[in-house]
């Protein structure tokens, strides 16, 4: 279950940055995350950070970071923080696709790559909106607000069977990268709390 975790977090992706300029006018959030998605398809290997604030699940994952990569069959490695019982356990990972146990559906060219489950999420996002401009690790980004229908988002996280609400931050600059994605998975019981996932894409490749 805890390298399931590792890799799973690739899936979905995101982070809050503080209020942003909403002085427009913007470029049209479709377009962004269009633009976005198209760049990302062609990236082989990235650094990510994320975190994940709530209970989902088979989806033990508190926070990972680590650097992802195509090449050599796929691998990744780094450090991982995972729910244990009632406390966590904090581990490096090193793992590469088509070794061990690690299921073919969680393969690192599961999430990268042109048919990788980020860039599917991309593909799904519904209902853009460009919410404005934040600063995300150093360079100006656009915020872009929608969502992702439970199928598409189902295809890429099995525990998900509900639409999601999303925010994608696309890169200022010229090419559109995809940078960072928010994403918040309603409660299975209304007496639980939204989980939220966030995760940083950096030093992209």
């Amino acid at each position: 279950m805890a390298r399931l975790a590792l890799l799973l977090v690739l899936l979905l992706t995101a982070g809050c940055t503080g209020s942003p300029d909403t002085r427009g006018p913007f470029p049209a959030g479709a377009e962004l995350v269009r633009d976005a998605a198209t760049s990302f398809a062609s990236v082989r290997s990235v650094h990510f950070a994320a975190g994940v604030n709530g209970v989902l699940e088979g989806f033990p994952l508190r926070q990972i970071e680590g650097d992802a990569t195509l090449d050599d069959g796929g691998t990744a490695t780094g450090t991982a923080d995972v729910q244990d019982g009632d406390g966590h356990t904090k581990f490096p990972f090193d793992v590469r696709d088509g070794q061990g146990s690690l299921p073919e559906a969680y393969a690192v060219s599961a999430f990268l790559g042109p048919a990788g489950g980020l860039k599917r999420l991309l593909d799904g996002f519904t209902d853009a909106k460009t919410e404005g401009r934040e600063n995300v690790d150093g360079a100006a980004a656009l915020r872009v607000g929608g969502r992702v229908p439970a199928p598409v988002a189902h295809g890429v996280l099995a525990q998900v069977d509900a639409d999601l609400n999303v925010k994608v931050w696309v890169s200022d600059a010229l090419p559109r990268r995809f940078v960072r994605l928010w994403v918040q998975i309603p409660a299975p019981d209304n007496h639980l709390s939204p989980v939220m996932i966030e995760l940083s894409l950096t030093k992209q490749a």
